[in-house]
């Protein structure tokens, strides 16, 4: 019995030599592979697929519209376009030599006249060279008066010893050799005249060139923005291309891209009207001054420049707090410009742009007006308060900013804060 239960035990001992090659089946990956692809592919349909999916089917799709800005003289509109204020004069005042800025005389927003300094490049070394060609002229003119001495004094001694040879008194050789030392005195004349020349001409030249390091105006306008401060060095060739820009306020305009399609509703001198964002209160007579000679290909529009009928004190702000200021109107400025088929009344002018909403948009909540702004996806109810029909919807006398876009037709379950998408 001992015996056998010896054999048994023996029996049950572990294996440690690893199995020989080829013999039993390799392990084998490839479900894990394919666990871990499925688990991907549920996970983007759960992740990504199914809240589209789902944004689909519960987000409802709604009608979109906008609050427009419209003019009084609507009936009369031909075409509106949108632009900006430009100015047709301005200038960035630039250095004509290359140097470091030592001083710069003028502030943004000061006025500056034609040809006013409003810089100053550092000119140290430049003054103590204008200063050392300064003393070479006098040397010069200096060589001049002791040739001119030298001259004086033989022409002295020509005019006594003349009488004396012609008596016999004194050799005629010495006459002679008078004569010729009083001709070279006179080309040692002539020639220290010409280096005092020479020296004078270098001395303008460098003074001209001390004017550069001053830097003036070009035009008279308003200075709108300094492109360099003092210590940066500028230059005429490379690196800042200017120290000052300059507008001259008198010379702002509108310009526009009109659609290449309705240009032929353009031309010279036609009846405008504008308004600048800045000021939608306001609105301004114009007209049209230059045509572009140019197609944007890619726009497939043509710039139009549109002049201010009133000059820059006459325009003024006419409603709101600051009613009767005048205007600040600066470049860059967005602006609608309206192309009338016949010249307004200066007096239509005075009465502002009305907000328009349309119809559709309008709806009764708890006994109010209301209308659904619609925001990036999300929808806030404003309550308006309207005034009459006007170009087709109501005029909106709550402020709300041109452009906004309303819900048109709102459902009745609509509420504040609703997620809803724009049907295309």
């Amino acid at each position: 019995m001992a015996d056998q239960l010896s054999q048994d035990l023996a029996s049950l001992k572990i294996d440690r030599d690893p199995p020989a090659r080829g013999r039993g089946r390799p392990r084998s990956y490839g479900w894990i592979v394919t666990l871990l692809v499925i688990v991907a592919i549920v996970g983007i349909a759960v992740f990504v697929v199914y809240p589209r999916i789902a944004a689909r089917l519960t987000t409802p799709e709604v009608r979109v519209g906008e609050v427009v800005l419209t003019s009084p003289a609507q009936a009369s509109v031909q075409l509106t376009a949108t632009g900006y204020v430009i100015a047709e004069t301005f200038a960035k005042v630039a250095a004509k030599v290359p140097g470091r800025i030592a001083e710069i005389f003028v502030e943004e927003g000061k006025h500056v006249d034609k040809d006013q300094p409003v810089a100053r490049l550092e000119d140290v070394d430049f003054k103590s060279a204008l200063a050392a060609s300064r003393a070479k002229a006098a040397a010069a003119r200096a060589k001049i008066a002791i040739a001119k001495g030298q001259l004086g004094e033989v022409k002295l001694s020509i005019d006594r010893e003349t009488p004396l040879v012609e008596k016999g008194v004194t050799a005629k050789a010495t006459l002679d050799d008078l004569a010729a030392r009083a001709t070279s005195l006179q080309a040692n004349v002539r020639s220290a005249e010409a280096e005092a020349l020479a020296a004078d001409a270098d001395v303008q030249a460098l003074q001209t060139q001390l004017g550069s390091y001053v830097i003036t105006s070009p035009i008279a306008g308003t200075v709108v923005e300094k492109l360099v401060r003092v210590g940066e060095g500028v230059s005429p060739g490379f690196g800042t291309p200017g120290v000052l820009e300059v507008v001259d306020m008198n010379s702002l305009l509108v310009e526009v891209d009109v659609p290449e399609s309705r240009l032929s509703q353009i031309r010279e001198k036609l009846p405008c009207e504008i308004v600048l964002d800045a000021y939608p209160s306001t609105r301004l007579g114009a007209s049209v001054k230059e045509i572009g000679r140019r197609i944007n290909r890619s726009k497939a529009t043509v710039p139009v420049k549109v002049q201010f009928d009133d000059a820059p004190d006459k325009r003024l702000i006419k409603a709101g707090a600051d009613e009767g200021k005048p205007m600040t109107i600066l470049p860059e400025m967005a602006a609608r410009v309206s192309f009338l088929s016949e010249k307004l009344d200066p007096k239509s002018l005075e009465v502002p742009p009305k907000l328009v909403v349309p119809k559709p948009a309008i709806v009764q909540r708890n006994g109010h007006d209301v209308v659904f702004v619609f925001d990036e996806g999300t929808v806030r109810q404003i309550s308006v308060e309207l005034g009459p029909e006007w170009a087709g919807g109501r005029e909106l006398k709550t402020n709300i900013p041109d452009k906004t876009k309303v819900v048109l037709d709102p459902p009745g379950d609509l509420v504040d804060g609703a997620k809803v998408k724009e049907k295309k």
